[in-house]
């Protein structure tokens, strides 16, 4: 063999050793939840190629504690998870940095009633069972906020686990729970206001972060670069929601089918008066409140030194004040 071809060899040998530029994106529950509409706009309007990132499509995460080791696995070291898991893993130690918010609400989740219910406001509530899929779920976390607004205390409404989503809202139906929360998707999927009678409106509903962008440390350090194009991206896919919101709509409509168009239309207009989405700017008092929500649901028996796991340096530098 010739020594040009040992040379080609060992090249395409170190070639294949690193890691490619092309990668999928991890976005929890990507086509039921409303969170990750930015990625699907940055991806059908090529703003990642625009900012030097080849993001060959976007994977759905199953949620929770999962969706954080499966973003920690993936070959960009990011995801858009849920805000209480990633805090979670920081507390036990895990090398992982908030370092995004994708929303600033829980408008994403509709707090409902069967039509036929006498509660008419959360205050309501007093005495009553409110289902959820799983103790210390998003669901619970919800509850427990927008009980307190209403001016209950711990106790005075009983949580009921029913194991998943659809599970609670079968108990709705069947009158095992007064009211149950679910996420605006599965909500118009099974019939919306045709079918149930939402008791607090998306833009009343608790300023916490649904979801939100976690790195990993070894992404922090190796490909920063990566972690800013990403961001750019996705507020650029934010805008264009907000000042494109009639295309915008007809893109989402191919992402959340089988939902019909005019359910998206309805969905994302309401999310849009929300102000649902963020550009990406870190707000700390939100956090402060999803930690408050997770000691209430038992997720965190202290407080938290937030400071130690976010880092927003990746955003736009406007976004970083």
């Amino acid at each position: 063999m010739n020594p040009r071809s040992i040379i080609l060899i060992a090249a395409m040998g170190l070639a294949s050793a690193c890691p490619v530029d092309a990668a999928d994106l991890l976005v929890t529950q990507y086509k039921n939840d409303p969170s990750g509409a930015p990625y699907g706009i940055a991806l059908e309007k090529g703003f990642f190629q625009k900012h030097g990132l080849d993001i060959t499509g976007i994977i759905s995460g199953a949620g929770g504690g999962s969706s954080v080791r499966n973003a920690m696995a993936s070959d960009l070291g990011y995801g858009d998870v849920t805000a209480a898991p990633v805090i979670a893993a920081a507390e036990q130690g895990q090398d992982v940095k908030i370092v995004s918010f994708t929303s600033r609400s829980l408008a994403d989740l509709v707090l409902i009633v069967m039509p036929n219910s006498p509660l008419k406001t959360a205050a309501d509530l007093k005495g009553k069972k409110f289902g959820i899929s799983n103790p210390k779920s998003l669901g619970e976390m919800m509850g427990v906020l927008v009980m307190e607004k209403a001016g209950l205390k711990q106790g005075d409404v009983q949580m009921t686990a029913l194991g998943s989503l659809s599970g609670a809202l079968t108990a709705l139906e069947n009158g095992v729970v007064d009211a149950t929360s679910i996420p605006v998707i599965l909500f118009r999927t099974r019939g919306g206001e045709s079918k149930y009678r939402v008791l607090v409106s998306p833009k009343d509903l608790p300023l916490i972060p649904s979801q939100l962008g976690m790195a990993t440390g070894q992404a922090i350090k190796e490909w920063p670069e990566k972690l800013r194009a990403i961001q750019a991206a996705r507020r650029e896919g934010t805008r264009f929601i907000y000042e494109h919101t009639d295309e915008a709509i007809q893109i989402l409509g191919k992402l959340y089918a089988p939902l019909p168009p005019k359910d998206v239309g309805i969905m994302v207009k309401e999310l849009v008066e929300a102000k649902f989405w963020t550009e990406g700017r870190i707000e700390m008092p939100l956090l402060e409140q999803t930690v408050h929500a997770m000691k209430g649901v038992g997720m965190l028996q202290n407080d938290v030194d937030l400071k130690k796991i976010v880092d927003g340096s990746f955003l736009p530098p406007d976004l970083q004040k």
